[in-house]
């Protein structure tokens, strides 16, 4: 039975008398049923979609991420998901940059969780189209946003640190170039302390070893004699010394660089940065590099390892007569 056949028949039923007339006015008009959406099905779907996310086998700080953002985002828009469209996504793009002042990395991420939510609904026949389709990604100089530390900033880090906690801290991360992540999983049991080495988990559950710098291993060795207790390789100074999260360290180091008054943001991935500059630029292979780094892919290592313009002439004149 068609929608119109339907309203036809109840409002005969209703006004038998006027069924002759109710069907004449009928025949001038094309009638659909309203689609009726749930108001609240926006949190639902998202909460459906980390599920799936889970069930994929995506890293729990990869969910975590993607919560943090569709929360914000639920914030801004109450529309069910079949009514969002193009411009509502546009004009809370513009929220992000005009009132939360977001930088182009981190409104790039909210992009990419958008995206993946609506593909997501797509696949799921929840909707027809993704209204992100029209929407296209910032141009982003990977590259060049990423500039590691230099040799004078460094030491200017180093000479910030206060207690060995933080020195120890900064010198593992500019010496093994591993991830936030990596080292709130690590235990003091897991240091080979012979060869200054350890293995961690990166992502995928990829296991690799690393190495530490010999400063690095004094240190860590000095913040570990006069610490009260913890088995993680950096815990919390109070009982019952609890590994500090991947958020624990990088309020340390983040705190770090304001004490010292840095005009940038100093964050733990710019140490892998620093790390992998500084070793590209020291002669190191960059398979090894990669390997170090745990990329499965060479390009992006070459992301994280900006090359310097004075060793390219080096190169350049060494090898070219």
């Amino acid at each position: 039975m068609t929608a119109k056949i339907d309203l036809i028949a109840k409002l005969t039923a209703l006004m038998p008398e006027c069924a002759r007339e109710i069907i004449k006015i009928m025949r001038e008009y094309d009638v659909q049923t309203a689609q009726v959406y749930d108001r609240s099905n926006l949190p639902r779907r998202v909460e459906a979609f980390l599920a799936a996310k889970r069930i994929d086998g995506c890293r729990p700080k990869t969910i975590k991420g993607y919560r943090e953002r569709l929360k914000l985002f639920m914030t801004q828009c109450s529309k069910p998901v079949q009514q969002i469209t193009t411009d509502d996504l546009r004009e809370y793009l513009a929220y992000l940059v005009d009132e939360r002042h977001l930088m182009d990395n981190s409104v790039q991420a909210h992009i990419n969780t958008l995206r993946s939510f609506f593909s997501w609904l797509v696949d799921e026949d929840n909707i027809r189209k993704s209204p992100m389709r029209k929407i296209k990604s910032l141009k982003i100089d990977k590259l060049r946003s990423r500039h590691p530390l230099t040799a004078e900033q460094l030491e200017l880090v180093r000479d910030g640190c206060r207690g060995y906690k933080e020195k120890a801290l900064v010198e593992f991360l500019v010496s093994s170039g591993c991830r936030v992540s990596e080292v709130a999983g690590l235990r003091v049991d897991d240091i080979d302390w012979r060869d200054r080495k350890c293995k961690v988990i990166g992502k995928g559950n990829k296991e690799r070893t690393v190495y530490f710098s010999v400063r690095a291993k004094l240190m860590l060795q000095l913040y570990i004699a006069e610490r009260r207790g913890g088995e993680a390789l950096f815990a919390s100074s109070r009982a019952p010394y609890e590994p500090l999260t991947d958020r624990g360290i990088e309020k340390m180091i983040s705190k770090l660089g304001k004490r010292i008054g840095m005009e940038r943001p100093l964050y733990p991935h710019l140490m892998r940065h620093t790390f992998a500059s500084h070793a590209l630029n020291c002669g190191m292979e960059l398979t090894i590099i990669q390997h170090l780094l745990g990329h499965s892919d060479p390009k992006t290592t070459l992301i994280y390892a900006e090359i310097d313009p004075i060793r390219v002439q080096y190169e350049y004149n060494r090898m070219i007569c």
